[in-house]
């Protein structure tokens, strides 16, 4: 790994153009093909020789991160939260992506005493088993990947726990937003322990600076 040169990996979808933008404000402008949609490599230029993107799928860039194929990325918070912060470095945190992780049901009120085990539909396993275990109260979770809102209409599950920016899609969706589990989760870019000690000054000078 050279400490010249540096890896940034970027989320795929629809922060990209935002994760784009913050780079931009901190003097790194990445080649318009990035955002082409039939442009099917993986790696960008940058105005600046020594450094290089990937574009990855969300999911993937903490693997790179941990791996040492990138040296910072944009990854969600939540995800942070339900696979530990073990073997990165968490370097700052953004306003990009900003959002809760919240309860939500087809009812005004959860009556938390009215069942002995309830089933939770999420794609975040350990956050809600972690939250429920606290509070002392038995859940099985029903883990989803997507389109988690049809849960509860189906009846797969009592109530759903979740991303939720605005709201509409529960309120389209019939569902109550109930009890708001964390409500500061936003995009935040992290680093492998040894790709920060190996290039903080660069690092550093580029996120508190810029280049």
């Amino acid at each position: 790994m050279n400490n010249q040169n540096l890896i940034i990996a970027c989320p795929k979808g629809r922060l990209e153009k935002k994760v784009l933008i913050y780079l931009s404000e901190r003097g790194v402008i990445v080649e318009d093909a990035f955002l082409n949609d039939n442009v099917r490599k993986l790696t960008f230029d940058t105005n600046l020789k020594e450094i290089k993107v990937i574009k990855l799928k969300p999911s993937d860039i903490r693997s790179y991160i941990t791996l040492g194929a990138a040296d910072i990325g944009f990854v969600g918070y939540d995800e942070i939260l339900e696979n530990s912060s073990q073997n990165i470095v968490l370097l700052k945190k953004t306003n990009i992506g900003k959002c809760r992780i919240s309860i939500a049901s087809d009812k005004k009120k959860i009556n938390f005493s009215e069942k002995k085990i309830f089933k939770v539909a999420t794609k975040f396993q350990n956050i809600s088993e972690n939250y429920f275990k606290d509070l002392n109260i038995q859940t099985e979770t029903i883990k989803l990947n997507g389109s988690i809102e049809l849960a509860v209409k189906y009846r797969i599950a009592d109530f759903i726990l979740d991303l939720v920016q605005s709201g509409k899609t529960l309120k389209d969706n019939q569902l109550y937003e109930n009890v708001v589990i964390n409500n500061d989760i936003s995009t935040v870019i992290i680093s492998s322990y040894f790709a920060f000690d190996l290039k903080k000054k660069f690092i550093k000078k580029l996120l508190i600076k810029g280049l």
